[in-house]
């Protein structure tokens, strides 16, 4: 229809009429350009909303697992340092020799303490987030974590103890002694005796006979016996990092 009247103009040498017709395709044309521009940014906003979302989740189910981490690694430290006593004290259980035996199985205990990251590196890929407070804040969070390299290394204590403790026991440890639920280690200090009296007493004893056992364990009880406290001041960085993206999005409400 447009292009009808703009020919009829032409031949008339109706100028005022093809300037009037041209300046309408012309508005049409931009105004249309301008709505699918706004469309795409109503489109790109809602899929950084919901990765934000996504990303909130994914740093508060960190903080959660990185709590049971902490807590699992307290009882590590605690199980050396109970260990460490006793290879100082005369290093004679008597008859009750099994919980001595946990708790050198207790101190082998490692587990990595990285978090989750991949919503925050699909985000990244796509050019998200826009707000620089909210990078900031979880690359905080996140290089607190990266810093924590003690704890990528399996410890030498590890392999050294477990070369030295039956398999029986080791069998019955695994399955009385220590729990995984939801990616969540606890380990059992009244686990039920899984050797006899004697085998008991005979393991520990060659446990704290070996001279590599207490260098090892020492080296490994102090390395990890900040961790606990790290891991809450990871966490008090997950916590500001998510305030920030709260605020990011009530602001996008």
């Amino acid at each position: 229809m447009i292009l009808q009247r703009l020919t009829t103009a032409f031949r008339k040498q109706d100028w005022f009429t093809v300037a009037v017709e041209t300046l309408i395709v012309v508005l049409g044309v931009f105004l249309g350009i301008q709505l699918g521009n706004w469309n795409e940014a109503q489109a790109v906003r809602r899929q950084e909303t919901e990765l934000l979302q996504e990303l909130r989740q994914e740093i508060e189910a960190s903080i959660r697992v990185t709590n049971q981490k902490a807590d699992a690694i307290g009882q590590v430290v605690d199980a050396g340092k109970r260990s460490l006593d006793f290879m100082a004290s005369d290093g004679d259980c008597g008859v009750d020799c099994w919980p001595v035996l946990v708790d050198f199985f207790h101190a082998s205990q490692w587990q990595p303490i990285d978090v989750n990251q991949s919503t925050y590196s699909e985000m990244r890929r796509q050019g998200f987030p826009h707000a620089r407070e909210v990078i900031d804040a979880v690359e905080g969070y996140l290089l607190q974590n990266a810093t924590l390299t003690s704890t990528q290394v399996i410890p030498a204590y590890r392999s050294r103890v477990r070369q030295l403790i039956p398999f029986d026991a080791q069998a019955h440890y695994w399955s009385n002694c220590y729990d995984l639920n939801d990616g969540a280690e606890t380990y059992v200090l009244d686990c039920p005796k899984g050797v006899s009296d004697e085998v008991a007493a005979e393991t520990v004893s060659k446990i704290a006979g070996n001279p590599d056992i207490e260098l090892l364990l020492t080296e490994w009880a102090g390395l990890m016996y900040s961790t606990p406290s790290d891991l809450a001041e990871q966490n008090e960085a997950a916590r500001r990092a998510i305030a920030v993206i709260d605020a990011e999005l009530e602001q996008r409400r």
